[in-house]
């Protein structure tokens, strides 16, 4: 009888820790749903990834975002070019999220956007009697695009022939619309 009291506590143990140890590795996982990538204004796309639990790190999530991109961009015969990244920690009863826009540049030409300006701003809920219950932190990084330079690159690759004049019209307008959003 003393025997079986034993195993069934060395049972329960073992169960015990194999489930701390698969709840640790859940929680670890980095689960996440993707978004459809979007296009928006001035042909600029998007990717949502938000995570399925608010154990999910927002690092995982701006990979995963990034990487989506990648691919996206690498079917059409293209390069991903990172205009922001608004990325939200997660909260009571809100779960992590990163939100990446990006446009679509030949291979050669990224690099247009440069010198990111970061950007953050803390959100405060709360309940009915004014009591804080949430913060959330929110971190944009925007490219700031120096208009004059890359319009000077563009028609550099015009000028060795990289570019016709349509395609030269059509990378300058987009340009025009990202820096001015319209």
């Amino acid at each position: 009888m003393k025997k079986t009291g034993w195993n069934l506590i060395a049972t329960l143990k073992v169960m015990l820790t194999v489930n701390a140890v698969l709840t640790t590795l859940l929680l670890q996982s980095g689960c996440s749903t993707t978004s459809p990538i979007m296009l928006s204004a001035g042909e600029v796309y998007t990717v949502t990834k938000t995570g399925t639990t608010g154990f999910t790190p927002v690092g995982t999530l701006r990979a995963q975002a990034y990487k989506k991109a990648n691919e996206f961009a690498a079917s059409k015969g293209m390069v991903a070019e990172v205009v922001s990244v608004n990325e939200i920690g997660a909260g009571f009863a809100k779960w992590p999220q990163v939100d990446l826009k990006f446009r679509l540049v030949r291979p050669g030409t990224e690099g247009v956007a440069s010198n990111p300006t970061v950007a953050v701003s803390t959100q405060e809920a709360y309940d009915a009697e004014g009591r804080p219950t949430a913060r959330d932190t929110v971190v944009r990084v925007e490219k700031q695009v120096d208009v004059y330079a890359e319009l000077k690159k563009l028609a550099d690759l015009k000028a060795r022939g990289i570019l016709t004049e349509e395609e030269f019209q059509a990378e300058k307008r987009k340009l025009l619309e990202i820096n001015h959003g319209k």
